[in-house]
């Protein structure tokens, strides 16, 4: 008898007529479930690869991998971030561009585990829909949820189970790994390559050295055995933390600052940066919280529109205020290039009547 997920997967393939295919866009082939393409013709679906995680990679990379994706495999490609809630207008017009002529259009979601599944299910509805977890293999039952006016969505989605050959692409939950050794040593190796000093910044270690040494070293440091730091490692690599500032490039340093500043949010953020340099006592870090209290008060009942930016220095403390971007992240980046120095405290909120994002940073030296 098929074990029961294999079973569940083929109720999602009958009863859809797109099927996304959700991968890590850092590991778009290690997530890849190589069988489903040859179950298109026996269900009748159509097929779209999700490249979730985008907000992990800069869009540059992004964008490689959805053509190469889309020359390799003759699918249409999308890359988003559930997190971030991006990319899905896009998401949808394909949807709508590949299915059938039907007056509602019955969505299904499969993948591994921990790609971000049930994310993708609550931001295409619009709700929190679909419960999510950390733990591998958490989504239980099934229903169709309604993602609009023509748009069907099964909360259920079909889960495929990796096993230690896939480890590498993280794509399980690190605390249910047999070993979760070479899977950190794999991260370690990577992100040497790819985010050189991230991890020199994050941990304080020497990068020449070989991965197991730098290991080694993270472990020591942190005053934690091998094993529990190798899930450290693998759990901030999974939700990016561990790269977090070493991903911009300079498409995203353009796009950062060539965003318009003006409008209620920027005179907000100078009128919060006026009274905080009024109100700090001499000497002492102001806190995020404080500010972010300052700022609430003064958006309070108002739509707040444009971009507001600014940052101002307090002897050795630097303090950053950014409302009206449209990603946390990337206001927290600019924010730490601007001002430098170690990370006191931060704040993501919301601000006005209309709940735009804004963020306040405090660091400490340059």
């Amino acid at each position: 008898m098929p074990p029961k997920w294999y079973r569940h997967v083929m109720r999602v393939l009958s009863e859809s007529q797109v099927v996304l295919e959700v991968r890590d866009v850092r590991y778009p082939e290690e997530t890849r479930w190589e069988k489903l393409h040859r179950l298109e013709d026996v269900f009748n679906f159509t097929r779209v690869v999700v490249l979730n995680k985008a907000d992990l990679v800069p869009r540059a990379e992004a964008e490689r991998v959805k053509e190469e994706v889309e020359l390799k495999e003759n699918v249409p490609t999308v890359y988003v971030s559930a997190r971030e809630r991006m990319g899905f207008r896009h998401l949808r017009r394909t949807i709508y561009e590949v299915a059938p002529e039907v007056e509602t259009v019955r969505v299904g979601v499969v993948g591994f585990q921990n790609v971000g599944k049930s994310t993708i299910i609550n931001a295409l509805t619009r709700r929190s829909a679909a419960e999510t977890s950390r733990r591998a293999g958490y989504t239980r039952g099934k229903q169709w949820v309604r993602g609009g006016r023509k748009l069907l969505v099964i909360d259920s989605p079909g889960v495929i189970p990796t096993d230690e050959a896939a480890a590498e692409a993280v794509a399980l939950d690190p605390d249910v790994l047999e070993d979760p050794m070479e899977p950190a040593l794999g991260v370690i190796e990577r992100v040497v390559r790819e985010y050189p000093g991230a991890l020199f910044d994050r941990f304080g270690v020497d990068e020449s050295k070989d991965p197991w040494k730098i290991l080694r070293d993270i472990s020591e440091r942190l005053g934690k055995d091998l094993r529990t730091t190798a899930k450290l490692l693998l759990r901030e690599w999974v939700d990016g933390s561990l790269v977090e500032i070493y991903r911009t490039t300079r498409d995203d340093l353009t796009e950062a600052s060539e965003l318009e500043v003006g409008g209620t949010a920027q005179r907000l953020v100078e009128e919060t940066l006026r009274e905080i340099e009024e109100v700090a006592p001499e000497g002492i870090p102001p806190s995020a919280a404080t500010v972010r209290g300052i700022l609430t008060r003064l958006a309070y009942g108002k739509n707040v529109d444009g971009v507001g930016f600014g940052t101002v220095r307090l002897g050795e403390y630097g303090v950053g205020v950014s409302v009206g971007d449209r990603y946390y992240d990337r206001m927290v980046r600019r924010l730490r290039r601007e001002l430098g120095g170690e990370v006191v405290s931060e704040e993501r909120f919301r601000v006005g009547a209309n709940g735009r994002k804004a963020v306040v940073l405090v660091t400490k030296g340059r």
